[in-house]
């Protein structure tokens, strides 16, 4: 089991196309910036695009670029965009009927892992894709 990087690579990209402007990039030339495959960011883009923080389209002449400005992209809306089931899901497996703790584990974890995610998205929507952009080139 991994964490997923979707939200790592999905900030990247938006702030990388906040970077550019109203040039925007290619998913492989925003892949080169992220050193991935184009198809990982193909399918991130697709995500944001149905959020509506970017328009573009993909093919030989296509192109990606902010659908907003981004100092209205709150990093907590581009989480719920990604990770649509949060990034603290619990597992699926059934629970063993003759284990105490496999059969209150979910419900128990549930509570933890949805008050932990509510206090992320309070610190998340603090910060933009514009303020990352301003920190980001800041250290160049």
């Amino acid at each position: 089991m991994t964490t997923s990087s979707r939200y790592a690579v999905a900030l990247h990209v938006l702030v990388a196309l906040a970077h550019l402007g109203e040039d925007g990039a290619t998913s492989e030339r925003l892949a080169g910036s992220v050193n991935t495959n184009p198809v990982v960011v193909r399918r991130i883009l697709g995500l944001l695009a149905k959020a509506g923080f970017v328009s573009g389209q993909g093919g030989r002449h296509g192109g990606y670029k902010l659908a907003r400005d981004p100092k209205k992209i709150a990093l907590d809306a581009v989480l719920k965009a990604v990770e649509p089931d949060g990034i603290f899901p619990v597992h699926e497996n059934p629970p063993n009927r003759v284990c105490p703790v496999s059969c209150g584990i979910k419900e128990v974890l549930g509570g933890v892992f949805a008050r932990a995610e509510a206090s992320m998205h309070d610190r998340l929507r603090e910060t933009s894709v514009a303020d990352l952009l301003r920190r980001v080139e800041s250290t160049g």
